[in-house]
């Protein structure tokens, strides 16, 4: 199959590509930074430079593709940025995928969409409560684009599947917060941590997963899935930074309604990926124990790359 990524340059894109390009399928990938597949096989893979911005590219890049896993954002927080750069490419993209004829669109959104969890677990029927997300901006514009693929489905019959996640982790995992937590317990510095909070993650290999059993099947158009993999608490977590820093700082164990940090680390984001599991057959496989080892492993490049910024041994 002749697949098309766009945003290929990010992490989670250069995990795809790899993936699919193992199974071998032909790649066409997209992206506004240059050299984004230096080391990949030649004559598998076709990368091109460019922004979703350019009707015309769009319409060169889908022709001859049967499937499009939609990853480019800019996750930039001017609104200029989101509605006149990056919705404008996503409908581009519509457009072209519709002309084209394309038999998959995978669209990659964010649980962000739900704005406040007001149940757990968060299953898709949840309200999307953009107003109350801890970046309103991004929602309203991931939501937005949502709301696009399920309109090109309805009125054009683009076959479009959208995954919702949390925090993707491969073989390495990055986040300001978790960066920060990394930094306190290379000072020794006492880590406050919310008490009952934390995410339900969802591993690269996982999502990977979850794209290709879409690819191989029809009944997936139109559809909303949460994908995840495991749920971490940030207690959890922090117990692993300091373990793995040798840190001699102090974990203290705050209450939700004592809590003045972040917000972000105060919130439970316990995704279901059930209707997944029950439509797609999706069945994570880096689950408890495996699921840990794996995001301990990541957590260790995280760690060194935080040590390396600061100049620690």
């Amino acid at each position: 199959m002749r697949i098309l990524v766009t945003g290929g340059a990010g992490e989670v894109g250069r995990y795809l590509i790899r993936d699919l390009m193992g199974r071998g399928h032909m790649i066409r990938v997209v992206d506004r930074t240059s050299g984004f597949c230096e080391g990949l096989k030649d004559g598998q893979v076709e990368p091109l430079m460019g922004s979703l911005e350019d009707k015309e590219l769009m319409a060169r890049v889908v022709e001859g593709v049967e499937a499009v896993i939609h990853l480019a954002w800019s996750f930039s927080d001017a609104p200029l940025d989101v509605f006149g750069g990056d919705l404008v490419g996503h409908i581009n993209l519509l457009e072209a995928a519709v002309a084209a004829g394309v038999r998959h669109f995978i669209y990659t959104s964010t649980a962000t969409v739900y704005g406040r969890a007001t149940t757990q677990p968060v299953l898709e029927d949840h309200p999307c409560l953009i107003g109350e997300a801890r970046k309103p901006l991004y929602a309203l514009g991931k939501f937005v684009a949502e709301e696009l693929c399920r309109l090109y489905y309805r009125e054009h019959g683009l076959p479009v599947t959208i995954f919702r996640f949390w925090w993707a982790f491969g073989d390495a995992i990055g986040g300001r917060h978790l960066r920060n937590l990394v930094r306190a317990a290379l000072r020794d510095e006492p880590i406050p941590v919310p008490v009952a909070a934390g995410g339900t993650f969802v591993s690269m290999a996982d999502l990977a997963a979850a794209c290709r059993l879409v690819l191989a099947r029809e009944n997936a158009s139109g559809q909303v899935y949460n994908l995840g993999s495991l749920y971490l608490t940030w207690e959890e977590i922090v117990s692993k930074i300091i373990e793995l820093t040798g840190s001699a700082g102090i974990m203290q164990l705050i209450p939700q309604d004592e809590w003045t940090g972040p917000a972000f680390l105060k919130e439970v984001w316990d995704l279901s990926w059930e209707k997944a599991s029950r439509e797609l057959g999706y069945q994570p496989v880096l689950t408890a124990g495996r699921g840990r080892s794996a995001f301990t492993k990541a957590l260790v490049r995280c760690v060194n790359k935080v040590r390396e910024e600061m100049g620690k041994r």
